[in-house]
């Protein structure tokens, strides 16, 4: 490869690289340098480290932002977002669907991003007080739906199911066994 393509390569990735404080609700992401000198090792402890993949589940106009990555939240104030250069990731690339390898496998509800529509395929076996819960608020086998908005941290869960809109628990939540559609 000449050197006029590396750099070329090299500005490329560079124009794609902004802070977190500027990422939107729903953006994946996947961290690729952290410039907070001293607070560095302070990230690097919390699992923050560059090639680490986030999915932003809330920001501030101030550039506050909740973050979610291996099964944690994690909230930033502004001033350590705008330290932590990020790359997009596009949605076709690390979604719950490409990461399991088949379109339907169930997966679980706090773990789809924002705007994926899913299917309820059953309910848990040993959840009979939710089912019962679930079936009455609309949520019968077959009936389709769309994540609208998880909660800073997780809980509740706001679906869209038959033109209303729905909060839903985490234990609820984790009663349905749905599979994106």
């Amino acid at each position: 490869m000449s050197r006029e393509n590396r750099s070329e390569m090299a500005n490329s990735s560079e124009l794609s690289t902004i802070c977190l404080a500027k990422a939107k609700v729903g953006d994946r992401v996947r961290i690729v340098s952290l410039n907070s000198g001293e607070g560095n090792n302070r990230l690097m402890a919390m699992g923050l480290m560059p090639g680490v993949i986030l999915e932003v589940i809330s920001c501030t106009g101030t550039g506050s932002a909740v973050v979610a990555f291996d099964g944690q939240r994690l909230g930033l104030g502004a001033d350590m977002a705008e330290k932590i250069s990020i790359t997009k990731i596009p949605s076709s690339i690390g979604t719950v669907k490409n990461m399991t390898g088949n379109q339907n496998s169930p997966v679980k509800l706090r773990d789809v991003a924002i705007g994926s529509i899913l299917k309820v395929i059953g309910y848990e076996p040993a959840s009979r007080d939710y089912k019962r819960k679930l079936l009455a608020m609309g949520l019968t086998p077959s009936t389709e739906f769309k994540v609208t908005r998880h909660a800073p941290l997780g809980d509740p869960t706001e679906i869209e199911v038959r033109g209303f809109h729905l909060s839903l628990r985490k234990a609820e939540a984790d009663a349905l066994i749905v599979e994106l559609v």
